[in-house]
């Protein structure tokens, strides 16, 4: 996406686990250069103009299979729950799975730009960075919606939310899936790559490595997620057309609607092809 400067981030891959990971990371200092409140996650729908509501509820359909792929992995029987949320962002997720399920959810972010100045009084929000996050709750599921890429540090992440996970709770991952086919067309047009917020991007035996067989068991891994892999290729198009991200979308609505429609026979089969999504269910053993 649109950069404070022209900077050129160069990725490597690990020969032995096939990690992609960025060789020149901006300083964590930096960060909040690349995630101000003109970041397109924070503004959501109002980025979007008259055209809001469509926005709205688009969120709202993709906050609801969320909601449903965790509702899978919460025990039905027991009477408290909770969830944490890593990387929250705008915490429309959380807000929804506690509406829906009644479940205790906590929601984390190193920046508040995603809930500053709006009221969520059944959620609990934390401006603070995983590495320095502590708390005396077990969860009984972690959700990663697109955090992983963005982590400096995936090996102690984990190692943090395995200390605050209960035996047999799920972690659930969503990152982009470098190894797709929209990857490979769009080449480093493809927003998931979106440097330099992205450090790495895993396949299966980068997952291996991270989720080691002593500590967790892996339950399924999916070359497709919850997140619409034409979203990913949309911004992927629109980067490569130069679009300024922190302006007015509400210009590039009927274009989306209509790219969706036209594409609608591809992206179709993005259970059957990767398209460029994946998610992983790992359990606390």
């Amino acid at each position: 996406m649109h950069e404070p400067n022209n900077e050129l981030y160069v990725f490597d891959v690990c020969n032995n686990c096939e990690t992609v990971f960025l060789t020149n990371p901006v300083v964590p200092e930096r960060l909040e250069e690349y995630y101000t409140e003109n970041y397109l996650p924070y503004r959501g729908s109002l980025a979007w103009g008259k055209y809001f509501s469509f926005v709205d509820n688009s969120q709202k359909k993709l906050d609801l299979k969320r909601v449903n792929f965790v509702k899978k992995y919460l025990k039905k029987n027991e009477s408290t729950r909770s969830v944490l949320d890593v990387g929250c962002g705008n915490p429309s997720f959380l807000e929804s799975l506690q509406q829906k399920s009644k479940v205790n959810c906590t929601g984390i972010d190193f920046s508040d730009s995603g809930w500053k100045g709006k009221n969520y009084p059944n959620l609990e929000l934390k401006k603070v960075s995983i590495e320095d996050y502590n708390t005396k709750t077990e969860f009984d599921a972690i959700t990663l919606w697109h955090y992983l890429e963005h982590d400096y540090n995936p090996h102690q992440t984990i190692e943090t939310l395995y200390n605050c996970l209960k035996k047999g709770g799920k972690i659930i991952i969503e990152i982009p899936d470098y190894k797709s086919i929209s990857a490979k067309i769009q080449k480093s047009y493809w927003q998931g790559w979106h440097s330099p917020r992205h450090l790495s991007l895993l396949t299966n035996k980068g997952f291996s490595l991270l989720f080691p067989n002593d500590k967790w068991e892996i339950k399924k891994h999916l070359r497709y997620g919850t997140l619409d892999a034409f979203t990913l290729w949309w911004l992927g198009r629109m980067e490569k057309k130069g679009i300024d991200w922190s302006g007015n979308m509400s210009n590039h609505f009927w274009m989306l609607v209509l790219l969706k429609v036209v594409t609608s026979p591809i992206f179709v089969f993005e259970k059957l092809f990767p398209l460029g999504v994946q998610i992983l269910v790992v359990e606390k053993k």
